[in-house]
């Protein structure tokens, strides 16, 4: 007989909110996507992996939530470590591509072959621990399940996922910056939705991932998140309606 697994209440919040953070990230995805093919650009396609892949840590959470709802029972631990993962190298060398394409072009192979050594060492990390190494202290040196729809990573995918964030939210603002500084006013807009998302995303991210947040600060920190994603959309596509909102 199958033991039922419960949640609390800030276990179903978790995984209500991580299920609509995917829709975003879906939905934000394809659109990008769309535009990106239309308009042949290949800034708009690594915009779109860092879109759909960003928000990945809580993909786990959600679809960890809707198989909970289904089977009353919990993701595999390692499908589930590797969902919320996986896809985050993939996130952030893609926006480091247009950082560096736009701001030090001369430097670009470098840091993204680094980024990707770097990456590579991550995945044989996670790899050797979940699957090779018979009796690994598992939960120790990857992750503890805070809850069955949430984890605490240790170790080095702590360390990893703390050092792509940072790099995330360093160069954003740097970039949104530059932006700030453009003669043309539409840039200068894109600049500062840029800088609100960048601030808001690395507030939110940094929070979610390393604090053991109430039901009311869970709340908000993820809304924070979902927040930033749209931001970061408006920044970088700056739809037609909300250049007739701000009148440019």
């Amino acid at each position: 007989m199958i033991n039922e697994v419960e949640l609390s209440e800030t276990g179903h919040l978790s995984g209500i909110l991580g299920t609509f953070a995917i829709c975003v990230a879906f939905l934000l995805g394809i659109i990008v996507l769309y535009k990106a093919i239309k308009l042949k650009q290949k800034m708009l396609f690594y915009f779109f992996l860092t879109v759909f892949f960003t928000i990945s840590p809580w993909y786990s959470s959600g679809f960890g939530y809707i198989f909970l709802l289904i089977t009353k029972s919990n993701l595999d631990y390692r499908f589930y470590v590797l969902l919320g993962t996986i896809f985050i190298p993939i996130a952030i060398l893609a926006w480091l591509t247009i950082y560096m394409t736009v701001i030090f072009p001369k430097k670009k192979n470098f840091i993204l072959i680094s980024y990707a050594i770097f990456s590579i060492f991550f995945y044989i990390y996670l790899i050797l621990f979940l699957y090779t190494v018979p009796g690994a202290p598992i939960e120790s040196m990857v992750g503890i399940k805070r809850t069955p729809i949430d984890i605490e990573y240790r170790g080095f995918v702590f360390i990893y996922l703390g050092l792509m964030i940072a790099t995330a939210v360093l160069t954003g603002i740097h970039f949104s910056i530059i932006s700030l500084k453009s003669d043309t006013i539409e840039v200068k807009w894109k600049g500062r939705f840029l800088l609100s998302a960048f601030i808001s995303f690395g507030i939110g991210a940094i929070a979610d991932g390393l604090l053991n947040l109430s039901l009311l600060f869970l709340l908000i920190f993820r809304v924070i998140l979902l927040v930033s994603a749209s931001l970061f959309y408006i920044g970088f596509i700056m739809p037609k309606w909300m250049k007739k909102i701000i009148k440019i």
